[in-house]
């Protein structure tokens, strides 16, 4: 069985999964809504793709910005 590719948070809604978000530093981890994100970022003029959605995220806990992002089961 192969792993379903998920190269921006449209993907993610599409197939509906949640976005897994853990901080690479802390390891905190959240869970989001795709299609909240995705607002947020048209927004804030940002790309879907999840390596500039990566760069561009902050952990909450301890300020690191070294996200991976992953898809979760609701």
């Amino acid at each position: 069985m192969g792993s379903i590719k998920t190269d921006s948070i449209n993907q993610f809604a599409r197939r509906g999964y949640l976005v897994r978000v853990t901080c690479a530093a802390c390891g905190h981890q959240q869970l989001k809504h795709p299609v909240e994100m995705m607002q947020a970022l048209h927004s804030r003029k940002i790309s879907l793709r999840v390596e500039v959605v990566e760069r561009h995220l902050k952990c909450s806990e301890c300020g690191a910005r070294a996200a991976r992002i992953e898809p979760s089961m609701p």
